[in-house]
């Protein structure tokens, strides 16, 4: 979501134990809560969407909201308060029920996005720089890159992006940008919506966070159990060749650092089964095989401290030129 600068006003800051009490009692906040934090092995991990739950509790993020975000993720309100205000998803201001996010960066602007803020601020009569409608239903902001260029001039509503209605519902179909038309089309369309739904229905802004994981191994709650060492394989030994040299067979390869041993396997022409042949170190890089004939074909099995790789790729002998 892209910055934006909000007009400058005086905002009455709800007291600590109400925006608390409403936080801790609210199934929609805690049961996301423990799951995240059960995720991180400290818990600061989860301030970003801490801040988000307790923003999408409340409808904002008033100072009450950062200090308890703060409490929960085990860091200190200073902290919080600026993670919070990095990053501008979250409002430090009241906003109306549908928040107007008018992209102005190059690819945009390029595109008309300018024309197109001016026509909102004539249409609602706000500024575009964080103004909001009498009714309290929209709120306006120019913004930098929300992302989608392609569809340049681009505008999000809260957190959909919108550019067309289509079928009464608000979209962005592929290729269609923002215009003037469209933008009066939207904001009926908010309109229509807020006359049918006085209450605003609400909406998961982490799109439905699975409940119920084994969580990260160390974090308070979590059941999981960290990985094993050995739990992956090592790599295979990588662009195995069979060259000349004086009548012998010469094997080259690339093998990972952390290879100690690498067995050399051939199949003689005229047989389907691959036979031990030699062995090399992980720090060799090339071997060589007197015994060979035109038409055999070699492969590496590369192994670690930590268990066998699978078989490199095959190289055919071609003989003494």
């Amino acid at each position: 979501m892209g910055a934006h600068k909000s007009e400058s006003v005086t905002v009455a800051q709800p007291p600590y134990i109400e925006v608390a009490a409403t936080l801790n009692t609210s199934e929609r906040v805690q049961k996301p809560l423990q799951e995240l934090l059960r995720r991180y092995p400290e818990p600061q991990g989860a301030l970003l969407e801490v801040l988000w739950l307790a923003q999408a509790e409340l409808g904002w993020l008033p100072h009450a909201a950062v200090q308890w975000s703060a409490e929960q993720c085990g860091c200190s309100p200073v902290h919080a308060w600026g993670v919070a205000n990095f990053y501008t998803m979250y409002k430090k201001v009241p906003t109306g029920r549908f928040f107007l996010q008018i992209c102005q960066n190059v690819a945009c602007h390029t595109q008309g996005s300018e024309d197109i803020i001016g026509h909102a601020e004539k249409v609602l009569g706000i500024s575009s720089h964080g103004g909001t409608t009498a009714d309290g239903l929209f709120t306006l902001a120019r913004v930098e890159c929300l992302g989608a260029c392609g569809n340049g001039p681009v505008m999000q509503v809260d957190d959909t992006f919108a550019t067309d209605v289509v079928d009464g519902k608000i979209t962005m179909p592929a290729g269609v940008g923002l215009s003037k038309e469209r933008l009066e089309k939207i904001i009926a369309n908010l309109r229509d919506f807020a006359k049918a739904n006085p209450n605003q229905p609400y909406t998961d802004p982490l799109g439905g966070i699975r409940i119920g994981t084994d969580g990260h191994p160390g974090a308070k709650g979590a059941c999981a159990s960290t990985q094993t060492f050995d739990y992956a394989p090592p790599p295979p030994a990588l662009g195995v060749s069979a060259a000349d040299r004086e009548g012998s067979a010469v094997l080259t390869w690339k093998a990972a650092p952390e290879i100690t041993e690498l067995l050399v396997e051939k199949k003689a022409p005229g047989t389907t089964e691959f036979v031990k042949a030699g062995t090399a170190t992980g720090r060799d890089k090339e071997w060589l095989d007197t015994a060979s004939a035109a038409g055999t074909v070699y492969r590496i099995v590369a192994t670690s401290k930590t268990g066998t790789a699978k078989p490199s790729n095959e190289a055919v002998y071609g003989g003494a030129a």
